[in-house]
């Protein structure tokens, strides 16, 4: 098996068994004999498909005399990483993406596949590519999403959908207990990795498996958004202080919450799994952290243990991940617009459950990796029309203006 095999067959398993595109590249390459180079040119095939299907869907009908619901999962995923890479991978020779498609199709199809897929590939190496007739097959992004973004930033949400299409930059947060980002910077540097501060956070320059580090390993590190950073930043944990993270699986703000603290608070982290909070107590014993307590609980509903005791809360809700579209194509194309009504109804449970934690003053920290207003402010004006509390701030991150996901924080006080 080789990259190219490794990535239609994990298109397969996300076409037909609905797996998530991370999933199925760890199940098809975790049985591999494949080398980190072909590792990494595997799932750069397959989240390139999933970040541009529209765009080489189109191509495909255009240059095809089939339609698309008439071929087989098979054939249609070899033309899809075939044509991403003659469209937009520039240093993967036109000769190689359409020689290796047909051997692929010889494999999974038979001799007139094969035929089939070198006349469509040829077809695309001599017409080029062609235009899109609209943003949504050019951004390859869902008409309603694209139609939501173009209402709620119609100054940049172009610059939003070409953004989604974009690897994510990969970065990580020292470990404070144990490190600093100065110290960390250079014990990675003697591994011939670079890393360069940005924000809070660290952000690794072409690195593979990080999680493989010994640092990572020794508790020196976590991997972590610099949107997610910047959420927890703003509880300004303190020590001796009640802090209650109500939807804290896997752990990443939680330890940060601990962290900022010296780890001399009391910090709850609920969330509704024992299989999450396992993954919580995991992280933080790996981090050396020991002021965390990982409860299961349903955070749609108020904890009576904890009523009026908190003086700090992060309430990180669920969302539809709008936000994070960089990291998990696989949204675009999962998400609709009934389970985002779903979500906020969800979510405004949770903060109004969460609020009945906080003493007079407390602070609540409400945050999501969505770039929807719905999910946002309108969750939290609402909110604060009801309830006694007043907002001390809020901000929308956007990846392409902010280079992180596209998370947004609100920071409100009880009166």
């Amino acid at each position: 098996m080789n990259a190219r095999e490794a990535a239609v067959l994990a298109l397969f398993e996300v076409e037909k068994n609905g797996a998530y595109s991370d999933l199925a590249l760890k199940k098809i390459l975790g049985g591999s004999n494949l080398s980190g180079v072909d590792r990494a040119f595997a799932t750069e095939l397959v989240y390139g498909v999933i970040r541009h299907k529209l765009h080489i869907d189109y191509n495909i009908k255009t240059y095809s005399s089939q339609k698309l619901n008439k071929l087989s999962v098979w054939i249609l995923n070899i033309l899809r990483i075939s044509i991403y890479q003659l469209i937009f991978l520039d240093k993967i020779p036109q000769s190689a993406a359409v020689n290796e498609g047909v051997k692929l199709a010889k494999r999974y199809g038979h001799d007139a596949s094969s035929r089939f897929v070198n006349a469509v590939l040829r077809a695309v190496t001599l017409g080029g590519e062609i235009k899109c007739p609209s943003i949504e097959i050019f951004y390859s992004h869902p008409k309603w999403l694209v139609t939501l973004l173009s209402e709620q930033y119609p100054d940049c949400f172009k610059k939003i959908l070409a953004s989604n299409n974009e690897p994510a930059p990969v970065t990580i947060r020292a470990n404070s207990l144990k490190t600093t980002d100065e110290a960390l910077c250079e014990a990675l540097k003697a591994k011939g990795i670079k890393a360069v501060l940005a924000g809070g956070v660290l952000e690794i320059k072409k690195f593979g498996d990080i999680s493989a580090l010994s640092e990572y390993k020794g508790g020196l590190f976590t991997p972590q958004d610099r949107g997610a950073f910047l959420a927890a930043a703003a509880v300004e944990a303190k020590a001796g202080e009640l802090i209650i993270d109500v939807c804290a699986a896997p752990g990443g703000k939680t330890t940060q919450l601990a962290e900022q603290s010296g780890d001399n608070a009391e910090i709850i982290a609920f969330d509704l799994y024992p299989h999450k909070t396992e993954l919580i107590e995991k992280n933080a014993c790996r981090l050396g952290i020991k002021s965390i307590t990982a409860l299961c609980h349903n955070s749609s509903e108020t904890h009576p243990d904890y009523v009026g005791r908190a003086d700090k809360v992060l309430a990180d809700v669920p969302c539809s991940g709008l936000g994070i579209i960089r990291k998990k194509p696989d949204i675009k194309w999962t998400k609709s617009p009934d389970d985002i009504k779903e979500i906020i109804e969800i979510q405004k449970k949770i903060l109004a459950a969460s609020a009945k934690y906080l003493k007079k003053g407390g602070v609540i920290v409400y945050s999501t990796c969505t770039v929807n207003k719905e999910e946002n402010s309108g969750v939290t004006d609402e909110f604060i029309k009801r309830e006694p509390f007043e907002k001390v701030f809020e901000i929308q991150l956007l990846p392409h203006r902010d280079n992180c996901d596209g998370f947004y924080i609100c920071k409100m006080i009880r009166r």
